[in-house]
């Protein structure tokens, strides 16, 4: 995977599976910007890119805010000389049973997790086209495939981005543009363990296949994979990144 004359855009990317993307992206040779609704998080990154001898810029991004979706495609654009790839990474998890959500926390699993993705694809469909092509990157989860008790608003809205990833995917393809989603399990980022602590991770490593949670790495790498030229002739996919938990 080798991204060298390319530009990528990368959401979220000031934790976890965003920060390992955007670093692995530069390493391949990539220029970044690397967004987050956390400014300073995502400055972090981008000087962390640039001590390391790559390229990268920070801006700060709300995924639910259109005009600062758009905003991040057109710095992207402006700084770096075009865009060639996005990946989505931002997001976020909270879980109750459905009887007992809140109505507020349901609104919000969908706006950043759901609406946020739909977002990002219009404004990269927009942006990508005029570039004469490119790739789509989203995270979805394994529960948009097998779901947990307990989750039901994220795992809703994590299952939506399946469809709207084979849609965009769809109306993509006469303009050269791919969109696929990954699907991990537990990964060790901070969300997660933020979410779930260090009994649900020896919970999984004793139940998955491979015997361990992903790292922010290993998704890292299965998304860029997609969003390479290796993964010419992918489009509309949901890879699962779980060690083989969704088979049992």
């Amino acid at each position: 995977m080798q991204f060298a004359g390319k530009v990528g855009l990368v959401t979220g990317g000031g934790s976890g599976i965003g920060r390992a993307t955007a670093v692995l992206l530069a390493k391949r040779g990539g220029a970044v910007v690397v967004a987050d609704v956390n400014l300073a998080a995502g400055a972090a990154t981008a000087g962390d890119i640039r001590n390391a001898g790559g390229r990268a810029e920070a801006v700060g991004c709300d995924v639910t805010r259109w005009e600062q979706v758009q905003a991040a495609m057109d710095h992207t654009v402006k700084t770096l000389g075009g865009l060639d790839v996005v990946v989505n990474c931002a997001g976020t998890m909270k879980g109750h049973l459905l009887e007992e959500t809140p109505e507020a926390e349901w609104r919000e699993m969908l706006d950043v997790n759901l609406t946020g993705a739909f977002l990002v694809t219009k404004a990269a469909l927009r942006t990508l086209r005029e570039r004469g092509g490119g790739a789509v990157v989203h995270i979805a989860s394994r529960m948009a495939i097998r779901v947990k008790e307990g989750h039901g608003a994220y795992a809703a809205a994590k299952a939506g981005i399946l469809q709207l990833t084979q849609m965009a995917a769809l109306e993509g393809a006469p303009h050269r543009i791919r969109v696929n989603c990954v699907c991990p399990g537990i990964v060790d980022s901070p969300m997660t363990r933020g979410a779930y602590g260090q009994e649900a991770f020896d919970g999984w490593s004793r139940i998955c296949p491979l015997g361990r949670a992903a790292t922010p790495d290993d998704v890292a790498k299965a998304m860029l994979f997609l969003a390479s030229d290796e993964a010419a002739f992918i489009t509309g996919v949901n890879l699962a990144v779980d060690g083989g938990r969704t088979i049992l």
